[in-house]
């Protein structure tokens, strides 16, 4: 999937989310019933091979939660308190995308540079 549409659609899941739980390492959102179409197209096995930082993803239709692991080094803890909350400020939105664009890999894994 294209970099800058996994990273628009994790700012728009994450915004139609709310945190269940969150320790540093582990996050679970719990995605509202209006974004299950979006949770659907959205390929979580994408977020591990795309981002840095992110160790593990997993879906849960039934009970309409992902959880994501993620290395605290690499992902500081409140991005996503900030990325659930992004929804309703676009200058927010925009930094939350710019600091989501850092942590994408490139080819050999490494971050982008020229971010």
């Amino acid at each position: 999937m294209n970099e800058n549409l996994l990273i628009d659609r994790l700012i728009e899941l994450a915004g139609q989310s709310e945190i269940a739980h969150h320790i540093p390492g582990r996050i679970r959102l719990k995605v509202k019933l209006s974004a299950l179409f979006l949770a659907r197209d959205l390929e979580i096995s994408d977020l591990v091979d795309c981002f840095r930082g992110i160790l593990d993803a997993r879906a849960n239709p039934g009970s309409r939660s992902i959880v994501i692991s993620y290395d605290t080094g690499t992902i500081a803890p409140g991005l996503w308190e900030r990325l659930v909350d992004g929804r309703s400020d676009p200058a927010r939105k925009e930094s939350i995308r710019e600091q989501l664009a850092r942590l994408v890999r490139t080819p050999n894994g490494q971050a982008r540079e020229d971010r």
